[in-house]
């Protein structure tokens, strides 16, 4: 399977909430592609969840 995220993409991602969200969709859009689910899978769709709860009270202030 070829990389959804480069190197460069990796190192800057560590940061805003804005760009871990970014990744981890990127990451759920492979994994449904593939038909892909499992313990892990619902962690990310969790942390989804709450960043974008967080994203919406930092936009909202």
């Amino acid at each position: 399977m070829e990389s959804i995220i480069n190197f460069d993409e990796i190192l800057n991602l560590v940061g805003t909430p804005e760009n871990r969200l970014k990744r981890y969709r990127a990451c759920l859009n492979e994994f449904d592609r593939l038909n892909y689910d499992d313990h892990f899978i619902k962690q990310i769709r969790l942390e989804i969840v709450q960043l974008e709860n967080l994203v919406k009270k930092t936009t909202s202030l």
